[in-house]
């Protein structure tokens, strides 16, 4: 085992990942890691056509301009992958330290450095004493102090379902915050997006992660935390049903050729576009929708101050496969942790 060859050599680091935890999990919500024992390149794009690889490709895009490096690396990812299906055993010691060190240098971060934060994770026993998969793990100044931050994410198992996993926030010197969902998918990764989005001076963390692929491109996961005082508290995105987390647009195929309005209720107003009729319309008449849930997150601006951009799948009168664009929201929070979208727009795929 490595872990004995480590100590034969002198070295106590990875055995402190198999230390006894006896503290109970928890179904949902934040809480420290004692106490409990973020554009990107996200793996398995929507591809349930044509269209929607299209909405990824214009995800992907945006998410380059961004020159962000929080991305879960697909060719790492598979190597990984393919590591660990090659024995019947895997040892997630050996696993779980060398998919770390993958994201270390993703991430740039100096070996010595990187050897001392999986120390720390292994001081708070994150791996439960080996029998969790490293998912993917973020290492940035997040709150922009001048301290590194590191955010971890693991899974339950190699073929977690939802809710089946947590990620661990690291802010500073702080006790670690696990976050849970029964509804999060913790099976590919996820995307941080920090900044103050309720302008009150404290760091507000926003993130998503792919699901399963289930309902398309309604299967991303968005949630935001707040962290303030040393603590870290969920917030809601607002949003008209999907549990707050989407909002409903009805599409109507105009007369015209290849012209389409967007009615959102929210806002009461409705957009005319272009983009491509796949039927020649006789007369007005409604014709598609959005696939349901934000996705495509990353920080903007509003009036001066940090908002955070959201997008939505746009479909016609093909069905779900008949993508028409993205519809773009633009949403700040209040210091009561209050949501509203401020502003909306549609990006039409080219026709």
């Amino acid at each position: 085992m490595i872990c004995l060859c480590l100590l034969a050599g002198g070295c106590l680091f990875l055995c402190a990942c198999g230390e006894e935890n006896t503290d109970s999990h928890t179904a949902a919500g934040t809480e420290t890691a004692a106490g409990e024992q973020t554009r990107q390149e996200m793996p398995a794009e929507q591809k349930a056509s044509g269209a929607l690889a299209e909405s990824g490709e214009s995800a992907q895009n945006k998410s380059d301009e961004r020159e962000r490096k929080n991305t879960v690396d697909e060719a790492s990812q598979e190597t990984a992958d393919e590591d660990a299906a090659g024995e019947e055993s895997v040892d997630l010691a050996q696993y779980n330290k060398k998919r770390f060190f993958e994201c270390a240098a993703k991430w740039e971060v100096d070996r010595a450095e990187a050897e001392s934060h999986y120390q720390r994770l292994c001081d708070d026993n994150v791996f439960r004493n080996q029998t969790v998969w490293l998912v993917w793990a973020d290492m940035e100044d997040l709150d922009q102090n001048g301290q590194p931050d590191m955010a971890v994410m693991v899974k339950d198992d190699e073929y977690s379902g939802y809710g089946e996993g947590c990620i661990y926030f690291y802010m500073n010197e702080d006790e670690p915050y696990c976050f849970r969902d029964e509804e999060y998918p913790f099976h590919f990764g996820f995307y941080l997006i920090p900044g103050d989005f309720d302008n009150d001076g404290n760091t507000e963390i926003a993130f998503e992660s792919l699901g399963s692929g289930v309902g398309a491109a309604g299967d991303w996961h968005p949630r935001i935390l707040k962290y303030k005082n040393h603590t870290m508290e969920p917030m809601d995105f607002p949003g008209d049903d999907y549990d707050g987390r989407g909002i409903r647009i009805e599409i109507t195929q105009e007369e015209k050729g290849d012209t389409y309005s967007a009615y959102c209720a929210y806002m009461d107003d409705t957009i005319v576009f272009t983009a491509e009729n796949i039927a020649d319309p006789d007369a007005s008449q409604p014709c598609g929708g959005n696939s349901r849930g934000y996705f495509n997150l990353w920080r903007s601006d509003y009036e001066g101050r940090d908002a955070l951009e959201v997008s939505e799948y746009l479909y016609g009168e093909g069905g779900i496969v008949h993508g028409l664009g993205l519809v773009k929201f633009l949403i700040v929070w209040d210091e009561n942790g209050e949501g509203e979208i401020v502003k909306w727009w549609v990006e039409p795929f080219d026709t």
